[in-house]
């Protein structure tokens, strides 16, 4: 019987093994879909043509208003608002909260927008990279 730990070191295996689009591959995907944009996101926060898209960037696209350290800090409180209980959203939030006292009242706006979208922040969206991305939003009520 395998343990915890050996469950767990199976899963990353076969994540690891799934391949991952770069940013070049990205543009290349259908007209305003979330891959696309993610592509153009990639290249114009100057990651270069291939590194690879994940999770956290998809994330970005979707609910970020814009790049900023504001709103890479109110990312994990609208994923928090959404149920995403780790200790990276915990100690981000709190190093938020620590640094940029003055946007707190915009960190809980964030935080009620992401209790009211359905729950997203756990699937995989990289299977989602062919959808139109306001059909995506539209799908989770992300505001």
């Amino acid at each position: 019987m395998a343990t915890l730990q050996e469950k767990i070191e199976q899963v990353r295996r076969e994540f690891d093994r799934t391949p991952k689009p770069t940013a070049k591959q990205l543009i290349a995907y259908p007209q305003d879909s979330l891959g696309q944009l993610l592509g153009y996101y990639l290249l114009n926060a100057n990651h270069g043509q291939n590194v690879y898209a994940d999770n956290e960037d998809v994330l970005h696209l979707l609910i970020a208003e814009e790049s900023s350290i504001k709103e890479d800090f109110a990312l994990y409180f609208y994923l928090f608002g959404n149920g995403c209980n780790s200790l990276r959203t915990w100690a981000t939030m709190g190093i938020a909260m620590a640094v940029c006292p003055i946007y707190l009242p915009y960190f809980y706006k964030r935080y009620r927008q992401g209790k009211n979208a359905l729950r997203f922040y756990d699937i995989d969206h990289l299977g989602l990279l062919y959808q139109p991305v306001e059909k995506v939003k539209q799908a989770f009520m992300i505001i």
